[in-house]
């Protein structure tokens, strides 16, 4: 075990000192930039952010590889891309938790596809149809590097992928291997949790077709997240800002309502890039481990994109840190209400506190806790 606790740092931190090293990129436009469109409906709907996010499985493969180690069950999901011009994509990702500190093992292959091309030759007659496509295949590893033993779910994570991306023009195709590499700090901050993240993807050679030779589509991504509980349920802020290395900075915001936790519907903004800026919307339904969801995107003159995307999670979780309930995150947060309240003195406000605690989850160990401290100080300063 200590081998491979050994094994798992220095895999993520050659991944992520990769990640350091400045992407190489020269004027003009870079190759492989279906590398670029992001797969996960759930990013997208919310601005395409998500560096600092966790929670989606296609989003972390899209946005930051070390939201990755977030995953408590096995899961497997499948998107598909009705973008422009008749292009689709569709993506496959499959994650498994290998258990305790042993980190997420994940998996992921894209596909592009578009209609047929009309080809001319050189004296400009029509020459027959040209096809096209690209394909990537990646293999992703996260971990939590540290964090309290008690809750996995908090700390900072590691992760990265070593991927392979081809493009295919008619009869001519290029293809490189390319790294990604991210970081993830997530803390239960005074009423709510906190993420912050940054992420490298697409580092390294560039797609050579003849004796012309394009860069990769690199870019790096930091972003925020802040979650909180309204009305007893999940509502998350994001907000991201992310640097190709062929363009200016883009910056991006976006919220999330889970209500019941059941239904989702979320909104972003993105501004700076040259097509596609402004709102995004989207929504998910979740019924057991089952989830489905969807983004709508417009890119002006050019359409709209619609991207869907079915989810499912198996087997036992294999975090041992439970479930909860939406009744037990509340009471877990009204618990910590009250401590800080006891670290003022206000004593009798904290009893009242932990008394709508334990009504919603009779036994929240922090709660019960907190309330035999309380009652003792109570009695103390009678």
């Amino acid at each position: 075990m200590k081998n491979f606790t050994a094994l798992k740092f220095i895999i993520c931190a050659a991944l992520c000192c990769c990640a350091a090293a400045p992407a190489r990129a020269g004027a003009g436009k870079s190759g492989g930039e279906f590398l670029r469109i992001i797969q996960s409906p759930r990013a997208v709907a919310m601005g395409e952010t998500g560096a600092g996010l966790y929670g989606d499985l296609l989003g972390a493969v899209a946005m930051n590889p070390a939201a990755l180690a977030r995953t408590g069950y096995r899961e497997a999901a499948f998107s598909y891309n009705s973008w422009l011009e008749g292009i689709s994509l569709q993506q496959a990702v499959y994650a498994h938790p290998l258990g305790g500190e042993n980190g997420v093992l994940g998996g992921s292959i894209s596909m592009l596809n578009m209609p047929s091309i009309q080809g001319f030759n050189n004296s400009g007659a029509a020459a027959g149809d040209v096809d096209a496509g690209d394909l990537a295949v990646a293999v992703n590893y996260a971990a939590r590097l540290r964090g309290p033993w008690r809750d996995k779910r908090i700390g900072i994570f590691a992760g990265g992928a070593v991927k392979y991306a081809r493009e295919t023009l008619d009869t001519v195709s290029a293809g490189t291997a390319l790294i990604d590499a991210g970081f993830l700090w997530v803390s239960a901050v005074r009423d709510g949790t906190l993420g912050l993240g940054i992420s490298a993807q697409s580092l390294g050679g560039g797609f050579k077709f003849d004796s012309a030779t394009d860069p990769a589509p690199a870019q790096v991504r930091a972003g925020a997240s802040y979650i909180l509980l309204a009305a007893g349920d999940p509502l998350t802020f994001t907000l991201d800002l992310n640097k190709p290395n062929n363009s200016g900075s883009v910056l991006s915001s976006g919220a999330e309502y889970v209500l019941r936790r059941i239904v989702a519907l979320r909104a972003g903004y993105v501004s700076g890039t040259d097509l596609g800026s402004g709102l995004r919307f989207g929504g998910g339904v979740t019924i057991k481990m089952l989830q489905f969801d969807y983004a709508l995107s417009s890119y002006g003159k050019f359409g709209a994109a619609h991207r869907f995307s079915l989810a499912y999670k198996f087997g036992k979780p294999v975090d041992i840190t439970p479930h909860l309930s939406p009744a037990q995150e509340k009471a877990r947060w009204q618990a910590g209400r009250a401590d800080l309240m006891m670290r003022e003195g206000r004593y009798y406000e904290a009893v009242l506190e932990l008394n709508d605690a334990l009504a919603l989850d009779p036994g929240c160990g922090e709660a019960l806790e907190l309330m035999r401290k309380a009652r003792a100080m109570v009695e103390v300063s009678k």
